[in-house]
């Protein structure tokens, strides 16, 4: 038999990965799962944010470094060898923070995962608490190891 003789009712769509969670009320609730291209948009979406507020801070830094001396306030309290660590500080605060605080305060989502469609939720179907959240993303540093995520 060709394709083309199959009926409609005979082309199987692809199977799509869900978890189900049965509710007290023995109530089944079906959610799919995110697939890696929606995974990969949604880190490289917010890889790219990452890397604007980076560079972003970086020129902030520069403009600073620069324009200081024509600025109309004096900059004396902030002596010319904490700029640097200021930088640090801030570039630290966007790497761990940054899908942290979006995922608290977004209901599990960053940018890249709304404008992916997916979101973050425990293995119950229900949303994470702060806590988890936390503990999700500094994981993240590990599962980064050993080379950009190829193990993870």
């Amino acid at each position: 038999m060709s394709f083309r003789d199959q009926t409609k009712d005979q082309i199987q769509d692809p199977v799509e990965d869900r978890i189900q969670v049965d509710t007290p009320e023995q109530i089944a609730l079906e959610f799919p799962l995110a697939g890696i291209g929606s995974r990969f948009m949604a880190i490289a979406l917010d890889t790219l944010i990452q890397l604007l507020l980076y560079l972003g801070g970086i020129f902030a830094m520069i403009g600073v470094v620069k324009f200081a001396p024509n600025l109309p306030v004096s900059l004396n309290w902030l002596p010319g060898s904490w700029l640097p660590a200021l930088l640090i500080l801030f570039l630290f605060c966007v790497y761990w923070g940054y899908f942290a605080v979006f995922e608290i305060f977004w209901m599990g989502k960053t940018p890249g995962k709304h404008m992916a469609g997916i979101r973050v939720i425990k293995d119950t179907g229900r949303a994470l608490n702060v806590y988890e959240i936390i503990g999700r993303n500094l994981l993240r540093a590990i599962d980064w190891l050993p080379f950009l995520y190829v193990v993870g």
